[in-house]
């Protein structure tokens, strides 16, 4: 064991005493406030713009404001249910200054495109309720009236001709509604009179208080908590191939291998490394983590009732039935996946080799993550079923299975399986880490190698 410890402590304070550790552990939070303020910026700072509509009457004019007082009302709705939710006191006020509108129409300057050209390239201004600003669009009814005709210097903004499609839609529909003879608002009190769908769980006799009640948070936390862990567990993989493979190209092309094994068994060294390693991410994930739990204490103590929302993820986290094979499924798949990491490493003497590498381990992680995908859709997904068999994916998927009670036989069946599996290639890992860390094997040499611990004996020359 102090062998172990000593392999341990050089690797993990030679990787922390590195100022890319440091700049790693600081990038991921400080991107999530650069990128939560940058879309706050972008949202709030976005300029009004002014556009005109040419129409012998307002009808156009008019659907299309009414278009933009429709799409103000559900996004309001929209985030009253998610405060609802989240039991956040919103009031109207607050809800509608978030979303204040963009596009404000004006009186035309001109009734022609050739006499709007100077306003809409900014030329010329026209006066509106921010202000003087250039005309950003104009409607033009053509003189048959076939066609709402749509001017702009700028192509790549096209909310406003959106929603200009949608009102002639909805106008075209109310037309049509009149004469038939029925009223313009027909399809809509059509619409109030549906019956609203509200969604209940069926609970087993164990909760008989609660049985039938309607859907809350506390029914959602645990398939998200569980996508939570699964993905934390893929991102700890995924940041260790970086560590293993530069790692071990370092000391076998300055055969400090050799220097190492003096003192030192080879399933010591590699325990060693991957406890270093896996030492190194979790620090950067609990780093990630008490960030994460520092700025949601600071979010309840700021916003009312945001704390009986956090309350029910709290639960799941402390609930045995989750966290234990959570944390078999954290500890046997990192050990998997270190394993043949560093295996591959031991057989790469320089980072252009170590290249080639990287796309099939990638093509190897991403299957993880497209299953994470599904399951989080469809957990009970026949595709999630038989791909929690595969002991690749079954540290990923073995999580996000448990919130949905899987029987108890599978959850040890796959337990057991990801332990065997991790046990071979542990096994077959150390046999090619041998190989190329202490006898100077290269990636040429892998088939030769699984072939030959299959017993297939190479072809004979000659």
């Amino acid at each position: 064991m102090r062998n172990i410890y000593l392999i341990f402590r050089r690797d993990f304070l030679g990787y922390v005493k590195a100022w890319g550790f440091w700049l790693s552990l600081a990038a991921v939070p400080l991107f999530l406030i650069i990128g939560a303020g940058f879309g706050y910026f972008a949202a709030s700072s976005s300029p009004v713009r002014y556009y005109a509509v040419i129409e012998p009457a307002t009808a156009i004019s008019d659907a299309i404001d009414a278009e933009f007082s429709r799409a103000e009302a559900r996004a309001a709705e929209d985030a009253a249910a998610v405060a609802e939710q989240m039991n956040v006191p919103v009031g109207e006020a607050e809800i509608a200054s978030t979303s204040p509108r963009k596009f404000i129409r004006v009186d035309a300057p001109a009734r022609t495109i050739e006499d709007l050209r100077p306003y809409l390239l900014g030329e010329r201004k026209v006066d509106g309720p921010s202000g003087e600003k250039p005309l950003f669009a104009a409607f033009i009814l053509s003189e048959d009236g076939t066609a709402l005709q749509y001017w702009s210097s700028d192509v790549n903004v096209s909310a406003l001709r959106y929603s200009a499609e949608t009102a002639m839609r909805d106008l075209s529909r109310r037309d049509a509604l009149i004469e038939a003879g029925l009223s313009a608002d027909f399809l809509r009190t059509v619409d109030d009179k549906a019956l609203p769908v509200t969604e209940f769980r069926v609970r087993g006799e164990a909760e008989p208080a609660a049985g039938g009640s309607e859907v809350t948070m506390a029914d959602r936390a645990p398939a998200i908590v569980a996508v939570a862990l699964s993905y934390f567990l893929w991102l700890m993989v995924f940041s260790i191939i970086q560590y293993l493979l530069m790692g071990t190209i370092e000391e076998r092309s300055n055969k400090i291998f050799d220097t190492l094994l003096t003192s030192v068994k080879l399933p010591e060294l590699l325990a060693g490394k991957l406890l270093a390693v896996f030492a190194v991410t979790s620090t950067m994930m609990l780093s990630w983590t008490m960030f994460s739990v520092v700025g949601s204490v600071y979010a309840a103590t700021q916003i009312p009732g945001l704390m009986d929302t956090i309350q029910p993820f709290i639960a799941v986290l402390t609930d045995p039935g989750l966290i234990i094979p959570a944390l078999i499924s954290f500890m046997l798949g990192y050990v998997l996946y270190g394993a043949i990491f560093m295996a591959l490493g031991s057989l790469c003497d320089t980072i252009q080799e170590a290249q080639t590498l990287l796309s099939p381990m990638m093509i190897l992680l991403m299957l993880p993550m497209f299953a994470i995908f599904i399951a989080f859709n469809d957990p009970g997904s026949p595709v999630i079923d038989y791909a929690s068999w595969v002991p690749l994916f079954t540290p990923f998927l073995l999580i996000l299975r448990i919130p949905s009670d899987p029987p108890l036989w599978e959850i040890l069946a796959q337990m057991a399986l990801m332990a065997v599996t991790t046990a071979l290639i542990v096994w077959g890992a150390t046999k090619v880490y041998r190989a190329g860390a202490v006898h100077g094997a290269g990636i040429g040499d892998l088939m030769g190698m699984i072939k030959g611990a299959v017993g297939i004996k190479p072809k004979s020359v000659g």
